[in-house]
């Protein structure tokens, strides 16, 4: 039998490569093929990512030989390229199989010019992408790299199911929080309706039966912690920190509806993992998503940029208990039967054996 390393982000690490990597460890395949994990880059200072690198490099050197197929989980930056560059340099002395899974989408075009990355494609004899419109694009952009491409979606954990009654009206954003996620999108939307919901019902002081919204993650956070306290919004708004492990899982299992404002991504997790909890999504038509999205019933949708539409939105949610529970729970089915980790292993399965 085959064995496979797996090079990606430190076990620890946040976003969506990590995420993957984990779940793979949990799947049939791990066991299967020998995996191992061998992680490249940390969050940490610089010096811990350079003490990290070099470790890790060193590790490549002994370990490289034992396996037969090297599965690289990277994005096209070139810290990440250079990072892995002299695991990719043993993988090919050692006439190794090497996979390239990109973890990116929309930004696909914006590497075009980045000869280091085209000369890895070129080198790798399979090149996975997270949709099959990346695979489009790709084709189009990298006309000049012949080597095989073919479409691997992100797996997502199915939680145990979350009853309905104990949701709470909690609204939340998850993210790395800069102008591509558009958090300001969400903190106009919800000064709408917090002014509108005031000019109907002058009163009314509870913020809309105890509506909140709950801003998970880091990046610009105290820009965008001002922004909504300029707007009034700062006792409903509540910027978390990155949050994980037992934090988040509580966090998801109450909250109801999930906003995703972005301009460009992949394949976003957090919309699967919205799902998996039975949480609401309203997203714009992001990155792979057009792909699955079934506007009404798994999301509801709206275009890039437009806040008052995102309003018009969560006000329907807010206001219709029925829907969101119709909404999250075809959702919930939709995620387990479409991304499942026995389903992304399956596939998995298939592209290893091709090898």
């Amino acid at each position: 039998m085959k064995k496979v390393l797996v090079v990606g982000s430190a076990e620890k690490s946040r976003g969506g490569v990590a995420s993957v990597i984990r779940l793979m460890k949990k799947m049939p395949v791990w066991q299967e093929y020998g995996c191992y994990w061998l992680g490249t880059q940390i969050q940490r200072n610089y010096a811990w990512k350079l003490w990290y690198a070099v470790k890790t490099n060193i590790i490549a050197l002994f370990i490289v030989w034992r396996y037969d197929i090297v599965h690289f989980h990277t994005v096209p930056d070139r810290q990440s390229l250079i990072i892995q560059l002299p695991i990719f340099l043993l993988a090919r002395l050692g006439r190794k199989r090497i996979l390239m899974h990109i973890h990116m989408g929309n930004q696909l075009k914006n590497h075009t010019d980045n000869g280091l990355f085209k000369w890895c494609l070129k080198r790798a004899d399979l090149i996975i992408l997270l949709a099959k419109k990346w695979q489009e694009l790709f084709q189009e952009q990298y006309a000049d790299v012949n080597t095989p491409t073919t479409v691997l979606y992100n797996p997502c954990e199915i939680v145990p199911e979350v009853p309905f009654e104990e949701k709470e009206h909690i609204i939340i954003m998850a993210a790395l929080f800069n102008d591509n996620k558009a958090p300001d999108l969400l903190l106009r939307a919800w000064q709408k309706i917090l002014n509108d919901n005031v000019n109907l019902n002058p009163n009314l002081d509870d913020n809309l039966n105890g509506w909140k919204i709950y801003m998970l993650g880091n990046g610009e956070v105290e820009r965008f912690r001002q922004m909504a306290a300029e707007m009034g919004l700062a006792d409903s708004v509540t910027f978390t920190g990155y949050v994980t492990g037992k934090e988040k899982e509580e966090i998801f299992r109450r909250a109801s509806i999930c906003c995703v404002c972005s301009y460009e991504e992949g394949f976003p997790m957090v919309v699967l993992e919205s799902w998996a909890y039975g949480i609401c999504v309203i997203t714009t038509p992001v990155g792979g998503l057009p792909e699955v999205l079934e506007d009404g019933r798994n999301a509801l949708v709206f275009d890039f940029g437009d806040w008052q539409q995102l309003a018009s939105h969560l006000d329907r949610l807010i206001s219709a208990p029925e829907q969101r529970k119709s909404l999250a729970n075809y959702s919930r089915r939709f995620v387990t039967n479409h991304f499942s980790p026995m389903q992304f292993n399956t596939e998995l399965v298939e592209i290893y054996q091709r090898q």
